[in-house]
């Protein structure tokens, strides 16, 4: 076979393996999703899991407290409970109306219940061991 005889054939050969690959990539492009969630095969689903696990790096609060946390918490809770209906007993008369002008001491604290000129309700509370003071305002009680 002669050099020319070759690269005849071989170009021939190209050109045909070219137009079968043209022929063969003709068709339509069809979408297929890869989450089982959305349509994809199942069987990618623990595959999928196991990616995300393995990028998920949060660590979630401890939320254990000991037994003296416990403590401490059921006893703030236990003291504002009664810091709150000391203050609730002495705010209100017995027939339930607001006592306006009204200064109820219950424990540390001084709570001093006004209306001020637009008819709110000023709670002004204020620790008497340093001196803290909070105020709350509620909207026009008429």
């Amino acid at each position: 076979m002669t050099s020319t005889s070759f690269m005849r054939l071989s170009c021939l050969v190209a050109m045909g393996g070219l137009w079968c690959s043209l022929s063969a990539g003709a068709g339509e492009l069809v979408y297929t999703p890869v989450n089982p969630t959305f349509g994809g095969n199942p069987a990618n689903a623990s595959g999928l899991l196991a990616n995300a696990q393995a990028q998920n790096d949060f660590k979630a609060p401890s939320t254990s407290k000991t037994a003296l946390e416990k403590f401490t918490a059921q006893l703030e809770s236990a003291v504002l409970s009664r810091l709150t209906s000391t203050a609730v007993s002495s705010i209100f008369d017995a027939d339930g109306k607001l006592l306006e002008g009204n200064t109820v001491t219950a424990g540390n604290y001084v709570i001093a219940i006004t209306k001020d000129a637009t008819g709110n309700l000023v709670m002004n509370t204020t620790d008497k061991t340093t001196g803290a003071t909070t105020v709350i305002v509620v909207g026009n009680t008429e």
